[in-house]
């Protein structure tokens, strides 16, 4: 759908854009790294100091901020024809996809409106979910065996920042606790504050001659601690019998912190199925 031009409440943009770059003056006094600290860290940080009037004469003194706020102090919108503010929209909310500087300007300055070319999206991808649950020891336990499963496995879902882990990948961490995860029982830092271990156990019984039965017991355990990084942590219960099923009423979220947004939930809908259990 082909945007159009609007009138929009800054009120209406429910967040601080983040993706600010190193040009952020703000970001620099608090301390952050625009490419370096989360995205749950630098949301945090803008939204925690809007209210702080110091933090805006901090705004004011970098040149670019202070120019926009002149512009929109005379009712204009700056830069609308040669580099307009891009915005999408669900319901009557918007978030920011062009001109990320202004918009955390205008709402840190108490600007009423401004003009943006808006996008409309047919479902809410954007909407933050709430955290769930809360930090703690979790263990699961499924048993495998005639192609029948019993009991429930973990899938863990980690976003582990720059930085954090000096031999591991940055970026998500997708792991499903079963046959394929074998720990031997010992735990697996993935990062501070988040580890699991699985264990295996194999049972072969005897049916005829050069005929077997073999029967996995899997147990794993999570553990999550409180001091955890501010980054993305998605904990999961599956039914074992039913990995494929989404809306399982025994699939259902053991503990969720951070930014995940509802177009993460509709991804993991059609990754959720499980390859080591087919």
């Amino acid at each position: 759908m082909k945007a159009e031009l609007h009138t929009v409440k800054v009120g209406d943009i429910v967040e601080f854009p983040i993706m600010l770059g190193n040009r952020c003056l703000l970001l620099q006094e608090l301390g952050f790294n625009a490419y370096w600290n989360t995205e749950e860290e630098l949301l945090e940080a803008l939204s925690g100091s809007a209210s702080n009037p110091k933090m805006l004469e901090i705004c004011l003194s970098y040149s670019p901020c202070r120019r926009f706020w002149e512009e929109f102090g005379q009712g204009r919108t700056p830069f609308i024809k040669s580099d307009p503010i891009h915005l999408t929209k669900y319901g009557n909310r918007y978030w920011v996809s062009e001109g990320k500087h202004r918009v955390c300007l205008a709402k840190r300055a108490g600007v009423e409106s401004l003009e943006a070319f808006v996008y409309c999206l047919k479902e809410d991808t954007m909407s933050l979910l709430l955290p769930e649950g809360t930090p703690g020891r979790f263990r699961f336990s499924c048993t495998i065996g005639n192609r029948k499963f019993q009991g429930t496995i973990a899938y863990l879902q980690v976003h582990i920042p720059h930085g954090l882990m000096r031999f591991d990948p940055v970026g998500f961490q997708s792991i499903w606790l079963d046959v394929g995860r074998d720990t031997s029982g010992q735990f697996v830092k993935i990062m501070p504050g988040v580890e699991y271990r699985v264990s295996t156990m194999k049972q072969r019984k005897k049916l005829g001659l050069f005929r077997y039965r073999n029967k996995f017991t899997v147990e794993s355990e999570v553990v999550i601690s409180p001091e955890h990084p501010k980054t993305k942590v998605w904990l999961l219960q599956a039914p074992a019998n039913d990995v494929f099923n989404f809306n399982s009423p025994s699939f259902r979220t053991i503990y969720r912190w951070g930014c995940w947004r509802q177009g993460h939930l509709l991804n993991l809908s059609r990754v959720l199925p499980n390859p080591y259990l087919v």
